[in-house]
């Protein structure tokens, strides 16, 4: 998982409502109902399921630390979705055992390694990366209108959040091709017969207008890569694309660092009836 900076988070509880209006600009949807697509749920679902639901959000303080204004934001999003949410006072193991105690339902919490949710009553555990590909992956389809049969390159595809993007672009019909800059990682996809593998980057960007970039590198997309009708996916921090590149697809790209990731983990969380138990399906996801 990427590890984000203050700078990433910084003030994005004050913003939520004109990235809101973004979004609906983008994708014809709020932050809460691209969550609500990307888990099969209607809002009037949702709506029954979190007044029934307790949200606790538990900093943690093991690897690198915690990123100042991390759990807040994170506060700050569930709030925004209409969930009932508290902080615990203290992080790591005793913020878990203090979420418990004042009967929590789900709680969130993050490291180095994974950002998840863990629903205690379901006993279910949904995990950041699928559920961030998931949702952009429906803002995508909202934006193109239907990714059936539409080629998507997805660049980092073979990262946590880009393998699970692969998984929900299949599910939608979409015909994929697949680049990311460590070839051996890649050796799992070059026999699938359902996706493609790019070996150069450029060639690919040439010949795809629809681009999810699950990638953590900087300035890959370029200007030149940019057409009227590109639109670009965005989850990977930092974004891919250059000043120049950003600059021309900035009212056709979709990205932010955590409004997306964490409205899907709250809403698949809540969903009762899901066809696969659990969220984090690296394993089960066939392609």
């Amino acid at each position: 998982m990427t590890r984000l900076r203050k700078e990433d988070v910084q003030g994005i509880g004050r913003s939520l409502r004109a990235y809101d209006r973004h979004l609906v600009r983008m994708t014809g949807l709020t932050l809460k109902g691209i969550g609500i697509r990307a888990a099969g749920l209607s809002e009037k679902a949702l709506e029954k399921a979190l007044s029934k639901t307790k949200v606790s959000v538990v900093p943690m303080t093991c690897g690198h630390g915690t990123i100042e204004g991390f759990a807040e934001s994170v506060r700050d999003i569930l709030t925004y979705m209409g969930a009932s949410v508290f902080q615990s006072r203290v992080g790591d193991v005793a913020g878990i055992a203090e979420a418990v105690e004042e009967g929590a339902d789900l709680i969130f919490c993050a490291d180095d390694q994974r950002f998840i949710a863990l629903h205690l009553p379901f006993r279910r555990l949904i995990d950041n990366a699928e559920a961030t590909a998931r949702g952009y992956v429906e803002a995508l389809r909202c934006v193109v209108g239907s990714l059936t049969n539409r080629k998507v390159l997805v660049i980092g595809g073979a990262g946590r959040v880009g393998g699970h993007a692969i998984c929900a672009l299949k599910d939608m019909g979409a015909d994929v091709s697949i680049y990311d800059s460590d070839r051996k990682r890649l050796a799992p996809f070059i026999k699938k017969k359902n996706v493609s593998v790019e070996g150069d980057l450029e060639e690919a960007l040439a010949r795809h207008d629809i681009l999810l970039d699950a990638s953590p590198a900087r300035d890959i997309i370029k200007p030149e890569h940019i057409g009227g009708s590109t639109v670009v996916a965005a989850p990977g921090i930092p974004i891919g694309l250059t000043e120049g590149a950003y600059a021309l697809v900035k009212d056709r790209l979709i990205h932010d660092p955590l409004q997306i990731g964490v409205a899907t983990m709250l809403t698949t969380a809540i969903a009762r009836k899901r066809k696969r138990r659990g969220v984090d399906r690296r394993d089960r996801c066939r392609l």
